[in-house]
């Protein structure tokens, strides 16, 4: 939804908020709490370059993606996030790069790296386009933005929404190369929810109850572990046979950048659904919720 009581969208150097109501009240004190007591996984490489994170409300999915961002703490801070995001609009027909200005978010103004956008532009010419119109009622990234301003105050954001389709790889190689020449030290995040089980969604093949959550969850394991091990293309694949990711071109574009740096394993941080969180008796509908780090 637009906060209608902030700053309003006049040009590419502001944004209002299309998510606000994903994150209500003090999202420092919410990000305080989502990470009190966490450690990072001893088994993690020393260094880090990208994340799967969720993009649903904060009460829902908000602590998956609060500690699998926690783990970027154990590196230095990037110069430049590059956030491949979903796209719910119809509307949006080609991949889209928002290219210069700033994010508004409650913790602070975040700037976007048009310097590090434009170099992607010019290495993806033809496959994508800067449009500020894409992202403008677009929630998948901006839910995610508080969250970059918090673990990574000093670092620039570069929001791609990815499209779910055959060239989303080549756009997250082409981010991946075009930052590279540039020298610059970069993460880089992909924001998607996993399967939406249930009737209101159109997909319940296991009813209710105990076996439909364990239909979910194995839908959701075998999209985890191709994201883990295998190729974008996989994971697109296997997103758009089984409905189990709503941001595939993103998680795609993901794995086309860990390929360009030689990246190719994953490690799942946590898991859940949104029946687990929200302790519902009986398990009738839910959306899964996984972070990755690579």
């Amino acid at each position: 939804m637009i906060d209608r009581g902030r700053e309003p969208l006049s040009s590419s150097t502001s944004r209002v908020m299309a998510a606000r109501g994903f994150y209500p009240g003090d999202c420092q004190a919410q990000l305080d709490a989502f990470i009190a007591g966490h450690q990072t996984p001893d088994e993690l490489p020393q260094s880090l370059h990208g994340a799967m994170l969720p993009h649903a409300g904060w009460m829902y999915s908000g602590g998956v993606a609060a500690r699998t961002l926690n783990c970027f703490r154990k590196i230095p801070e990037p110069e430049t996030v590059v956030m491949f995001g979903a796209v719910h609009d119809p509307s949006v027909t080609m991949h889209a790069l928002y290219p210069e200005g700033e994010w508004g978010t409650p913790l602070g103004r975040v700037k976007v790296d048009h310097l590090g956008g434009a170099a992607i532009l010019e290495e993806a010419a033809g496959q994508m386009e800067a449009n500020v119109e894409a992202h403008t009622f677009e929630h998948s990234i901006e839910v995610l933005v508080p969250m970059v301003k918090y673990f990574l105050p000093g670092a620039g954001i570069i929001p791609i929404a990815v499209l779910p389709e055959p060239a989303a790889t080549a756009i997250g190689m082409a981010a991946a190369k075009a930052l590279d020449l540039q020298k610059r030290s970069t993460i880089f995040l992909a924001s998607s929810d996993l399967t939406h089980y249930g009737r209101q969604f159109g997909t319940a093949p296991a009813g209710t109850g105990p076996k439909a959550e364990a239909w979910m969850e194995e839908n959701d394991r075998r999209l985890i572990d191709i994201l883990c091990q295998g190729t974008g293309e996989e994971v697109l694949e296997e997103a758009l046979m089984h409905r189990n990711a709503c941001g595939a071109g993103a998680l795609a574009a993901l794995k086309g950048a860990m390929a360009v740096l030689g990246v190719p394993q994953g490690h799942l941080i946590e898991y859940t659904n949104s029946h687990k969180v929200m302790k519902d008796r009986v398990f009738q509908q839910a959306v899964g919720y996984a972070g990755v780090v690579f």
